[in-house]
């Protein structure tokens, strides 16, 4: 058992908690904490004084502090602060921020361990607010302010766009090349109103699903705005509902509109010519006229522009076709390499299917070949002669493949160079990009939210957590930090914050960097300006 003894020297009197032990036959005293002049029987927030170089607590503050920077570098918290009405206490502006670092940096983030998390952290020295009054109810609220279909709250798209503009500033020139496409992600659960089962890109196929489509800036890879539509939902359906985010909110007369081969119905293209913007747009073999183009182009001839990209050779050609009613560009492009990566993959699963075929015996059923030959039921044709059952490759069918290996169609109503628009069209690899990094980086998979609204909310949390990640690697190009996200991350959070308390009014901060890249981060962002008071050097 312990107590408060009291030591007078002079005027002066020291506070120490002491406790009493035995030693053989005798009892003796030992200090537990030594307060010095504060007595912590009349003040709760008294702490012991610690020797020296003994830590008083330990933060995570790199990862942390580099967020926050990308956060300040935007301009996020006066952004949100013009739409989401201010409260007593804790902003909304402070507690989305929270959210999304949570969101980026956290382990399995969810509303729940939020608090614990920040505890772990210096935002609450820094910010000056008590983690613990984030709870799950203060996140509901939260959500609701900036998105309530109800109420008819909507900021969303707003802040997206304003974020957007503000970090624009730091990429370069406004470039009005744009990305667009749509991605899915899982549920746990089976409860929500916009989760159904449709094409799960996940490989989720007994999870239900949102789709969820994006418009991104082709040049620099920004996100600039999301929207969530239910699961089972046709990608070509989604258009017509994000191609005028553009032209109302962003006031774009004019831009470019870069696809892949799941957009190119027949209204979304005449969508287009309404928008009159420009447009470059994958096109899909089941259109009766790309097979007939493709069955009748020979790139074996030599009146063929040629590019090299990393797989191999690519010629390419542009035709003028009379497409949707109007006449079009299209360019058609050839790839040996994926030609022959085609033909050995078509080759193998017909091989396998025989093979299996011809191993079943006796036990071979008509229902049983069919699930065989199942994903090569083009090419094997299995048939039941006299109960007998059979099968054979139908070599027609294979060699009407094979021509069509490697030969792909774009459409566009640019008068571009066939290079220009291959080039612009596969740099859409950046939002393929995006939508990993917001699924594995952001934690954006698997979602748990059931009510939909906040199933929106939490996509945008996402979408904002994504932007912050792309600040942060944009910044660090311009320290020349040649790193990427997954290496800043890693190594900015093993950058901790030692605490070392004097008194209880009084405390003193140390940043522990233990690497030459550790410093090197410190220094070029300039992290020291996120320490709560002074601190010492970086050690």
């Amino acid at each position: 058992m312990t107590y408060i003894a009291v030591t007078k020297v002079g005027e002066k009197k020291y506070f120490a908690e002491m406790e009493s032990y035995r030693e053989g036959n005798k009892v003796r005293k030992r200090t537990v904490h030594y307060y010095g002049a504060v007595d912590p029987r009349k003040n709760p927030n008294a702490r012991p004084i610690m020797k020296n170089n003994e830590a008083d607590a330990s933060y995570c503050f790199g990862d942390v502090s580099l967020v926050y920077h990308a956060a300040q570098k935007i301009g996020f918290m006066d952004c949100i602060d013009k739409y989401a009405h201010k409260r007593q206490g804790l902003s909304l502006s402070l507690e989305l921020f929270l959210t999304v670092a949570h969101r980026l940096l956290g382990c399995r983030p969810t509303s729940s361990n939020m608090s614990k998390w920040l505890k772990d952290t210096h935002l609450p020295q820094l910010l000056d607010f008590n983690p613990s009054n984030i709870t799950d109810d203060t996140q509901a609220y939260m959500m609701e302010k900036l998105y309530d279909e109800g109420k008819n709250i909507d900021h969303l798209y707003r802040i997206s766009i304003d974020l957007y503009n503000n970090s624009l500033k730091l990429f370069g020139k406004e470039d009005d090349t744009f990305f667009y496409d749509i991605t899915s992600t899982y549920f746990e659960g089976k409860s929500c109103p916009l989760a159904f089962f449709g094409h799960n890109k996940d490989g989720k196929l007994d999870k239900l699903q949102i789709n969820i489509a994006m418009i991104m800036n082709g040049k620099y890879g920004i996100p600039i705005v999301s929207k969530v539509f239910e699961g089972n939902i046709n990608d070509v359906k989604t258009l017509y509902k994000m191609v005028y985010y553009p032209k109302v909110i962003m006031k774009k007369e004019k831009c470019l509109l870069v696809m892949d081969r799941g957009f190119d119905s027949e209204d979304n293209v005449k969508l287009m010519d309404t928008t009159e913007y420009d447009y470059i747009i994958g096109l899909r073999s089941t259109h009766k006229f790309i097979r007939k183009l493709k069955k009748e182009t020979d790139f074996t001839t030599d009146n063929w522009d040629t590019i090299d990209t990393d797989g191999g050779k690519i010629k390419l050609r542009k035709v003028v076709k009379n497409l949707f009613g109007k006449r079009r560009n299209v360019i058609l492009y050839y790839s040996p390499k994926v030609a022959d990566d085609q033909k050995r993959k078509r080759d193998f699963r017909i091989k396998n299917a025989t093979n299996r075929l011809g191993d079943q015996g006796r036990e071979l059923t008509i229902k049983r070949a069919e699930k065989i030959v199942r994903c090569v039921k083009k090419y094997v044709v299995v048939e039941t002669n006299s109960g007998k059952i059979t099968w054979k490759v139908d070599k027609v069918a294979v060699n009407r493949a094979e021509r069509n290996d490697g030969k792909f169609c774009l459409m566009t109503n640019l008068n571009m160079s066939p290079r220009e628009v291959f080039v612009t069209y596969f740099s859409k690899d950046k939002i393929e990009k995006g939508f990993r990094s917001m699924k594995q980086d952001v934690n954006m998979r698997p979602i748990y939210k059931r009510e939909p609204d906040h199933v929106i909310v939490d996509v945008f949390i996402c979408h904002i957590a994504y932007l912050l990640l792309r600040v942060v690697e944009q910044l660090a190009q311009k320290e020349k930090i040649d790193s990427f996200w997954t290496e800043l991350s890693s190594e900015s959070a093993n950058i901790r914050l030692i605490e070392y308390r004097k008194s209880v009014e009084e405390s003193r901060y140390q940043i522990i960097a233990n690497t030459d890249y550790q410093k090197n981060i410190v220094e070029k962002f300039e992290l020291y300006r996120y320490v709560p008071v002074s601190t010492t050097s970086v050690k």
